[in-house]
């Protein structure tokens, strides 16, 4: 980030996000990327959206603690988050889409997830974001460690400043979105475009819905069966 050019704007007037919200709805597609509290996204509050739609130039949103007015930010992305006609891009697109699920948002539209992307072209790699631009874009991004630091003390986001948290989390966006671009014309060259688009994508859905409503356990009929299982094995 120090000797490669770009803009990374913090937009925190009611003015500039007015008019990232629209700037957005214009898009064909953008990329998205969430700072939040936690790593497990159903425990997870935002602290901060950020987005890009060129490489070079991102934006971050810091997103209030309260969550009566945390709720009205998101609101306001809520149109464009939300339209069909607009793809969405991210780096582990679930667990973006289950923090918004908290906040009432169902991430609509075509997927494209870099990590899953690259899973299907070079399965035996690492997936990644850091690693992923180091590999393919040269660019070695800001270390989230240098920001909350590690071990026993390490630091909630919130309590990062947030021009530093804007760097960081407008990187992973405008990362994300190149990453995204070197991706895509590799999918059909590689003969998974199809298993991309049809089955790896839609499937994002299907799997943040359900870690988003949890999967309810019959242990009673578990263990029966497994008592019956066990009998079946002696009788052998």
């Amino acid at each position: 980030i120090d000797n490669t050019p770009h803009q990374y704007h913090l937009v925190n007037t009611p003015e500039a996000i007015q008019k990232l919200a629209a700037d957005l709805a214009k898009q064909k597609e953008f990329c998205f990327d969430t700072e939040t509290t936690h790593v497990e996204p159903t425990q997870a509050e935002l602290v901060g959206m950020s987005f890009a739609f060129q490489s070079g130039e991102a934006y971050y949103v810091p997103v209030p603690a309260g969550k009566e007015k945390a709720q009205a930010l998101v609101e306001i992305f809520r149109p464009v988050l939300e339209d069909e006609k607009i793809t969405k891009i991210a780096q582990n697109l679930k667990y973006d889409a289950i923090v918004f699920k908290w906040y009432g948002v169902e991430i609509r539209g075509a997927y494209f997830d870099t990590m899953v992307a690259h899973y299907l072209l070079e399965p035996e790699m690492r997936h990644g974001m850091d690693y992923l631009a180091e590999t393919y874009l040269s660019y070695s991004p800001v270390s989230i460690e240098t920001l909350i630091g590690k071990g026993k003390g390490q630091l909630n986001m919130r309590d990062v400043p947030v021009e530093k948290v804007c760097d960081y989390a407008a990187e992973d966006a405008d990362i994300t979105l190149q990453l995204k671009q070197f991706f895509a014309p590799k999918l059909a060259a590689g003969g998974v475009q199809e298993l991309f688009d049809t089955i790896e994508c839609p499937l994002i859905k299907v799997l943040a819905d359900l870690e988003y409503e949890g999967v309810r356990i019959d242990s009673h009929y578990l263990a029966e069966y497994s008592r019956d299982c066990l009998g079946d094995l002696r009788r052998e």
